[in-house]
């Protein structure tokens, strides 16, 4: 892995999780995870009109869009199959196939439709110039308190593995200096927000789809142009609410970390407030609230 540059945040005797830089984007390394030719693939790889791309700041509702979207594509199927499975994470996959990796399915043999989930900035994404090649983005953005607090804790979740070595104020003041992975929430859900109107991405809110799932099912299957009944559309949310994924929860563990927590943690909002101080709430609203004042997004 010597292409890739890593890095890693110290302070005193705390020490963040390690990044490898992708143009410049901090992308998690818990091993060596990531391919060697990543960056130097990345701007080379072709999308097709028939990709389907789930795009987020991690920890923002990435998994619970995946399978919307996966039970609109399959009839409402409850997949025992697990997610990083059905779906190839951009940043953690080989793009070309490449002579003596035979045994590595690269992403340009993969048949179509091809489901992708990645956490790469809206600069960086592969996104076709071509009208005609251009794929599906959906892209969901989460309060970045809530946010901060989920991430916190599935970073926990790896224990060595992450090289995480901290405490909850430690992992708070990198996640508000952009030194956390994928670089500063407002700079990473921004540019999706404002590109919201374009025909080829629809902007979700976490937020929304707690508070009218059915609804937001419906708008997700009229964007992906694959038209479902009412009675499909109640049955997708159901199955989608967390209460019932959790009872599938297998297929939302890593699948090369099968004994770490799931990929779902509580689904709550608002369970911010139980980790942050009156300073450090302050602190998030002054970096990342007063970024969205005039931009007409908000979160409850």
């Amino acid at each position: 892995m010597a292409d890739l540059t890593i890095v890693q945040e110290h302070e005193g005797e705390f020490a963040g999780p390690r990044h490898a830089l992708i143009h410049g984007v901090r992308v998690p390394f818990y091993e060596p995870n990531i391919d060697q030719d990543f960056e130097k693939d990345l701007s080379r790889f072709e999308t097709r009109p028939d990709d389907i791309y789930v795009v987020s700041y991690p920890k923002s509702g990435t998994t619970w869009v995946q399978e919307i979207v996966w039970q609109i594509f399959h009839n409402g199927e409850v997949s025992k199959e697990k997610v990083d499975c059905r779906y190839s994470q951009l940043e953690k996959s080989q793009l070309f196939e490449r002579t003596g990796d035979e045994h590595q399915v690269a992403l340009t043999s993969r048949p179509s439709p091809r489901f992708f989930k990645s956490h790469l900035p809206y600069h960086v994404i592969p996104i076709s110039k071509s009208e005609g090649n251009r794929s599906k983005y959906l892209y969901v953005a989460r309060n970045p308190k809530d946010v901060a607090v989920s991430f916190y804790q599935f970073v926990q979740s790896f224990g060595p593995a992450s090289h995480f070595h901290g405490t909850w104020e430690f992992f708070a003041k990198m996640f508000l200096e952009g030194k956390g992975a994928f670089g500063l929430w407002s700079d990473h859900v921004l540019p999706w927000w404002e590109h919201r109107r374009d025909s080829h991405i629809l902007f979700l809110k976490y937020e929304d789809l707690k508070k009218d799932l059915c609804s937001n099912v419906r708008r997700i299957s009229e964007f992906l142009e694959e038209p479902l009944s009412v009675e499909m559309i109640a049955k997708i949310s159901h199955q989608c609410t967390f209460a019932e994924m959790k009872k599938n929860s297998d297929s939302f563990s890593l699948s090369v970390y099968p004994s770490k927590p799931s990929f779902l943690r509580k689904g709550e909002v608002g369970g911010w407030k139980a980790h942050f101080s009156e300073e450090l709430n302050q602190a998030f609203d002054e970096k990342f609230m007063e970024k969205l004042n005039g931009t007409g997004l908000h979160f409850d």
